[in-house]
C-alpha cells in the first residue's frame, strides 16, 4: 500500500514543520509494516509530497491510531495553509509479480 500526502506549509512554519515531520517519520519506521518512505518537496513553493509505503492497509490503520501519528495530524493543521490531500493507493502483490517494467 502506498500512501501520498500532498501538503502546502505556510512560509513561516516551515522549520517547525520539518522538525514535526522528521519525529513522526522516524516514528513511523519503527512500526510493524512499515516498508520505506519517499519525501519530495516542489522547489518553486512550500508544497510537500510524502509516499509512505506499507505492507497493507491493516499496518497503515494501526499506524493511524498511534499516539505520534495522531500528533503530527494535529500539528499540522498549524503548518499548513490548506488541508492535507491524503490519497491511499492499494496495489496486490500479483501486480508487481506479473508486470514487466521495461
Amino acid at each position: 500500500m502506498i500512501v501520498q500526502h500532498q501538503m502546502s506549509v505556510k512560509e513561516k512554519k516551515v522549520e517547525e514543520f520539518h522538525l514535526a515531520l522528521k519525529q513522526y517519520l522516524e516514528s513511523a519506521s519503527a512500526q510493524g509494516g512499515y516498508l520505506h518512505v519517499s519525501k519530495q518537496k516542489i522547489p518553486s513553493n512550500y508544497h510537500f509530497i510524502v509516499y509512505e509505503f506499507w505492507e497493507n492497509s491493516n499496518a497503515w490503520n494501526s499506524h493511524l491510531q498511534m499516539n505520534y501519528s495522531k500528533t503530527f495530524q494535529r500539528s499540522s493543521v498549524d503548518f499548513l495553509e490548506t488541508p492535507e490531500l491524503i490519497t491511499p493507493i492499494i496495489f496486490s502483490s500479483c501486480f508487481f509479480m506479473n508486470n514487466n517494467f521495461h
